[in-house]
């Protein structure tokens, strides 16, 4: 399967705990940050292990969006998201157009086929969450 961002996420079976967002957690401090990095930016360490986080995560302010982007037919949600790792993102927001979204709805990461055959992802509102 071809990903749409190969930088920013794992499939299932990539890593620990996949599917989800690629991080790295320092070795010395702790700190976890999205995307793989060479230093922590808390403590400057060099030794880092790459990791799978934001299987789950929080939604901050979303949007409604009404045109088009790269593989996202209008309308869509795109939104903040804060990951239960800590390091906060926007990503699209699987969500039926007019949905009422609000902060602090818990969310899920979900792979996402895309009709030109790659792989891409959004967060879902976790099931059993209020509207």
């Amino acid at each position: 399967m071809q990903k749409t961002n190969p930088t920013l996420f794992f499939l299932d079976g990539e890593a620990e705990g996949a599917p989800g967002l690629k991080g790295s957690r320092c070795t010395a401090c702790g700190e976890v940050v999205l995307l793989k990095i060479a230093a922590c930016p808390r403590c400057g360490s060099r030794t880092l292990d790459t990791v799978c986080i934001g299987q789950h995560a929080t939604l901050g302010q979303s949007a409604e969006v009404f045109h088009s982007a790269d593989g996202f037919e209008a309308p869509y949600f795109i939104g903040l998201i804060e990951t239960a790792q800590g390091p906060r993102t926007f990503a699209p927001i699987a969500a039926a157009p007019g949905t009422a979204l609000h902060a602090g709805m818990p969310l899920v990461f979900k792979l996402l086929p895309r009709p030109d055959g790659r792989v891409g992802f959004a967060y879902a509102v976790a099931e059993g969450a209020p509207s």
